[in-house]
């Protein structure tokens, strides 16, 4: 049986979010918001900042062994970057910045499952978690004249959500990102976070080596 820690952290994969967030980004579009367009914007700039922290460490090993630092936390980030807009996007404008807040409270929630799970370190979580929340907040900036979203495009979202998981249980976008890390650095095994820190004891052998 799934754990908290465990169910925590299904509620941040990327493969239930980020669809979700796409039917609500396409509903903002048909009704012609000012915010749509501002949240797929945040969606895609902060999706490029962790996938290229992730790029970095698993292709050529960069990362800070001092921070234990990898890469910035997918599950923290998208977390926090959609979970506060989707539950904005359900309520009445009077009510929509304090559910706001309880999403940005349930993807901390989220991103510290991953501790427990030995999935990422603080670093990782913290960094991942403040992207998202600095995101969320810029595309919440512009809910104020919009009018909550209708009970089919929340089926649809929530559908949408569903169906990847559902759909390819075993996947994972991890597993994608090593791939493509090693195919684009050359290397024959992507960077483990082991690797990092026997790195920096190396390194701090040779500064003390007379």
């Amino acid at each position: 049986m799934p754990s908290t820690w465990h169910l925590l952290s299904i509620l941040g994969d990327s493969r239930l979010l980020v669809p979700a967030a796409l039917v609500l980004i396409v509903m903002g579009w048909h009704r012609a918001s000012r915010w749509h367009l501002r949240w797929a914007v945040t969606l895609c700039v902060i999706g490029a900042m962790v996938l290229a922290s992730k790029l970095a460490f698993l292709g050529w090993g960069i990362g800070s062994a001092r921070l234990d630092f990898t890469g910035i936390s997918g599950h923290a980030a998208v977390s926090a970057s959609i979970w506060p807009v989707l539950l904005a996007l359900c309520m009445p404008r009077r009510g929509a910045y304090w559910v706001a807040v309880a999403g940005l409270l349930l993807a901390a929630a989220i991103a510290y499952s991953r501790l427990p799970l030995n999935a990422h370190s603080w670093s990782e979580v913290a960094s991942g978690w403040l992207l998202g929340a600095i995101g969320s907040a810029w595309t919440l900036r512009r809910l104020d004249a919009t009018a909550p979203a209708s009970p089919r495009w929340v089926a649809a979202a929530l559908i949408a959500g569903a169906f990847m998981p559902a759909a390819f249980p075993q996947a994972t976008t991890h597993e994608a990102v090593v791939h493509l890390a090693t195919a684009l650095s050359g290397a024959k095994k992507a960077y483990v976070r082991s690797a990092l820190h026997e790195k920096s004891v190396t390194l701090q052998r040779k500064m003390l080596t007379p």
